[in-house]
């Protein structure tokens, strides 16, 4: 049976019928009593507290760090900086110093990561957010402007060169680092199961979801897929599967022959009416589906017709609707990824 924190006023009058009885209503044992009384509630408070500490579900922020530092190998993710190149054209002999600092237009600020001494014409390099976190994040195209001119440099503009800025994440939420530490006491580590793989993964920096494939491209082999959910691009490029791949490469297993790949999207377009037929029903409908999608479509997963129903009646305010498409159950290869495509509302 749970223990049950007696109330302020319980303890109030406990302590006043310890102190007195009838002759305390004319005495200052009454000030004494709820002095008492209140000091005792604080404790119970405070051990409270203390009692919620000891598991990660409910433990406060700085505690959790702490469980995190002693239990996984990586505790919380730190912020990443976004990166990428750049193009300029300059005039023979233009120097570009490392750390020399761009500017956009909307007061993002780049840093130099590799210094040239450019050549007439086009001239390529690489640059860093100086601010950490999805902010520094850009797209192709962007142009941007050093804060001191650079002699040699034609025009004073630097143009961001594809994919664009790409790699800055946050600090990782509370909860996510809540759920990988709940992760270590549900997931006790086997060197190197499927779980393993799938842990180490997602102690990387910006990778939000994981899966793991046996012999994936033959005996020996072991196939990770990993995900960025919270970039613009969730589908991680060349180097940031390298990443991934370069931080698991210690903790392997020695025999292990380790890919890391990014799944194939599979866009699911849903084709349906709804009643009534407002756009506040529809907002709620497309809510429910990428819920729907984050749950139960994982890699390589089926996504069931009836629960696609389900999530669509659970929408707030919709009464009645009919799904022209999927029409059946929506399948995926072992490497595909089932994404929400966006809905065709018919009227």
């Amino acid at each position: 049976m749970p223990f049950e924190t007696p109330s302020l006023p319980v303890l109030i009058k406990r302590t006043q019928s310890d102190l007195a009885g009838d002759s305390l209503r004319q005495s200052d044992a009454q000030v004494l009593a709820r002095t008492l009384g209140g000091a005792a509630y604080g404790l119970y408070g405070y051990l409270d507290w203390i009692a919620q500490q000891i598991l990660p579900d409910k433990a406060d922020e700085s505690t959790l760090e702490r469980i995190a530092a002693l239990r996984l190998n990586q505790p919380r993710k730190a912020a990443q900086v976004a990166t990428g190149s750049v193009s300029f054209s300059a005039s023979t002999g233009a120097v570009l110093d490392v750390d020399t600092l761009l500017q956009s237009d909307d007061g993002r600020t780049y840093k130099v990561t590799a210094a040239r001494i450019a050549v007439s014409g086009t001239n390529s390099t690489t640059i860093a957010a100086l601010d950490a976190g999805s902010v520094g994040n850009a797209d192709a195209g962007l142009t941007l402007n050093p804060v001191q001119p650079i002699a040699g440099v034609i025009g004073n503009s630097f143009i961001v060169q594809p994919p664009g800025l790409t790699g800055g994440v946050g600090t990782e939420s509370l909860e996510s680092l809540r759920a990988r530490v709940i992760r270590s006491y549900r997931l006790i580590p086997h060197g190197g199961s499927a779980q393993d793989y799938e842990t180490w993964a997602l102690e990387c920096p910006g990778i939000t979801r994981a899966w793991c494939r046996g012999n994936f491209l033959g005996p020996g082999t072991v196939g990770v897929f990993v995900m960025r959910d919270d970039d613009p691009q969730p589908i991680p490029n060349e180097e940031q599967l390298a990443e991934v791949e370069a931080y698991i490469e210690p903790l392997r297993p020695v025999t292990a022959d380790v890919r890391v790949m990014a799944p194939v999207q599979v866009l699911v377009k849903y084709k349906l009416r709804v009643t009534p037929n407002t756009s506040a029903v529809r907002a709620a409908v497309e809510t429910q589906l990428r819920d729907l999608h984050n749950r139960e479509a994982g890699l390589g997963d089926t996504l069931l017709l009836s629960h696609i129903t389900e999530a669509i009646s659970s929408a707030t305010g919709e009464s009645d609707h009919s799904l022209i498409s999927p029409s059946a159950n929506v399948s995926a290869q072992s490497n595909q990824l089932l994404t929400f495509g966006g809905c065709e509302w018919l009227s």
